[in-house]
């Protein structure tokens, strides 16, 4: 089976989004679950940013588009009460992160967090790669 990892809100839009120069290593990582290498996670809140971001960019047909191809080849994890709760006592300095790190962790099977934002983890306790670096590891 192949190893699990949950990617944060900014690799998944770098992805979509061809953010440069972020979208060449999340293109990377995206290729590695395309191939089926990793199996990677995201939560329903990232769904929902995508949502929100693409729809105004393009349509509702189009951003709800984004997300079939998503999970055509990626997992999503449930946001709820108790990784909502869970984030509000963390201290972590950025709220949205620390709900994503409490959907991460719901699952046994995610062994670290794709992000660019490492200090916003620091608190994790599993571990946290960004992009470059976790590309590194596959070659």
């Amino acid at each position: 089976m192949a190893s699990s990892y949950f990617l944060d809100s900014d690799v998944i839009l770098d992805y979509l989004l061809r953010r440069e120069p972020f979208n060449i290593p999340a293109r990377g990582i995206f290729g590695l679950a395309f191939n089926k290498k990793i199996q990677i996670y995201f939560s329903t809140l990232t769904v929902a940013n995508i949502h929100y971001l693409f729809r105004k960019l393009y349509s509702n047909e189009g951003a709800l588009d984004k997300i079939t191809e998503l999970v055509s080849f990626c997992k999503i994890l449930p946001v709820t009460e108790k990784e909502i709760f869970a984030a509000m006592k963390s201290g972590f300095s950025d709220f949205e992160d620390a709900i994503q790190y409490f959907t991460a962790i719901q699952n046994p099977e995610i062994e670290g967090i794709i992000t660019r934002n490492l200090a916003d983890y620091r608190k994790s306790q599993i571990p946290v790669f960004t992009p470059e670096v976790f590309l590194s590891t596959f070659i």
